[in-house]
């Protein structure tokens, strides 16, 4: 008598790793796109904190800080654990000059930085 063996033949893995192949091939994508959101989102959030930090310091000082944000950095009270960067990129966020006193983000694909 001849014993059987037990196992997956060609034909089952095969559709194993299609079904997979398949799989990954929906999930990949949107996690990449869930990430990039997800760091911009982030950096409108900084954005929201550091021009908020820039109004406390135009109030306590009577003067608004320089572009690259230094008079904030070297100041702890502000952020005691350094300005964030940016997550998009990892650039400093600089302050817009006057009449708006905004930081700015991440570049955008033509180069130029996002303002709000």
């Amino acid at each position: 008598m001849k014993t059987q063996e037990k196992g997956f033949t060609v034909l089952e893995v095969m559709l194993v790793v299609i079904l997979i192949s398949i799989l990954a091939g929906i999930v990949i994508p949107r996690f990449i796109v869930s990430t990039k959101q997800a760091k911009v989102q982030a950096c409108e959030t900084n954005r929201a904190i550091i021009n908020k930090q820039v109004e406390s310091y135009y109030f306590a000082e009577s003067t608004w800080p320089v572009d690259s944000l230094s008079d904030i950095k070297s100041n702890f009270n502000y952020f005691p654990d350094g300005i964030p960067t940016c997550p998009v990129d990892e650039t400093s966020y600089v302050l817009r000059p006057s009449p708006y006193h905004r930081v700015s983000g991440h570049r955008e694909g033509d180069g130029t930085h996002v303002w709000k």
